[in-house]
């Protein structure tokens, strides 16, 4: 099942799945739990409990927020600290400061990790509607993926540069996802600005508001522990990051996060990816290389 929410698609997909019935149930739980995330956190909606809290000037995110949803806040304030704000959910206002805001960029904007925390809160309604039974799910929401139950799920990596040259393979590697993994991509090939001629990720260095440049793609796969949220949060830290602060970053805070950059270099492909995910990958169309630590 697809259907728009939080500016994007979702997708539930089931396999072994006999009760249809049970299926349309989670369904129902599923969507109705992307909603109440999206009523709170849209940076877009002015009505949402995020933007009003903005427009109140609140300081205290966490605390101010709904309950349910401050997890959310409390792992973006988290991992802006540990990553020295190259995550930076506070972005609207170092736009502000450097002269570069407008109306569009909220004070506090959790856009980068939303959608991974939306994911996790699903799964745990899944979970709970399931209790002890066998089930397998698989959540998409906009390429923020969760394996939900049992089973293995493969997925593929996109290729940042099918726009750029048909000739190229639509997918430049596979995955395979076990129940409670998650995976997120962030990457400059759907929304991108053009500078001097050069293509721009709409990602932005949360240090310094500019544009990151260099890195076309980011995947990154999470354990159940980490979650998807975790997953969302760490693709666009580690897309401002690049390969090798990045995997020391990882090796510092999340070890066991497996991740990979696709470097903007059509000319030129190549993954470089940490050794388990370098391990993991299947059908990759190109050199796989280490970062350089």
């Amino acid at each position: 099942m697809r259907w728009p929410v939080m500016g994007t698609v979702a997708q539930m997909t089931s396999r072994r799945h006999a009760d249809e019935r049970k299926f349309g149930e989670l369904f129902v739980r599923v969507q109705a739990s992307y909603s109440r995330v999206e009523k709170l956190l849209s940076a877009w909606n002015p009505e949402s409990e995020l933007s009003r809290l903005s427009a109140a000037g609140c300081t205290n995110w966490t605390e101010a927020a709904s309950p349910d949803v401050r997890p959310c806040y409390a792992a973006a304030l988290r991992l802006a600290e540990e990553s020295g704000d190259a995550f930076n959910p506070r972005i609207g206002e170092k736009l502000r400061a450097l002269g570069m805001g407008h109306g569009r960029y909220s004070r506090f904007d959790l856009g980068a990790i939303a959608k991974g925390f939306a994911v996790d809160m699903a799964a745990e309604e899944v979970e709970r509607a399931m209790g002890g039974r066998y089930f397998s799910l698989l959540l998409d929401l906009g390429g923020n993926l969760r394996a939900v139950g049992a089973g293995e799920w493969r997925t593929g990596v996109r290729n940042p540069f099918r726009g750029v040259d048909a000739s190229q393979p639509e997918i430049c590697a596979v995955i395979t996802l076990v129940g409670g993994e998650s995976v997120a991509t962030s990457g400059n090939y759907e929304r991108f600005v053009e500078k001097d001629g050069k293509r721009l990720s709409h990602i932005l260095d949360g240090r310094t508001g500019e544009h990151v440049s260099g890195i076309a793609g980011v995947t990154v796969v999470t354990p159940r522990e980490y979650g998807a949220m975790l997953a969302d949060g760490l693709s666009t830290t580690l897309f401002v990051l690049g390969p090798e602060a990045g995997a020391a970053f990882l090796k510092r805070r999340y070890p066991q996060a497996l991740a990979l950059w696709i470097p903007d270099d059509p000319a030129s492909p190549r993954i470089i990816a940490t050794p388990d995910m370098a391990y993991r990958l299947e059908r990759a169309a190109w050199p796989v290389a280490s970062p350089r630590m």
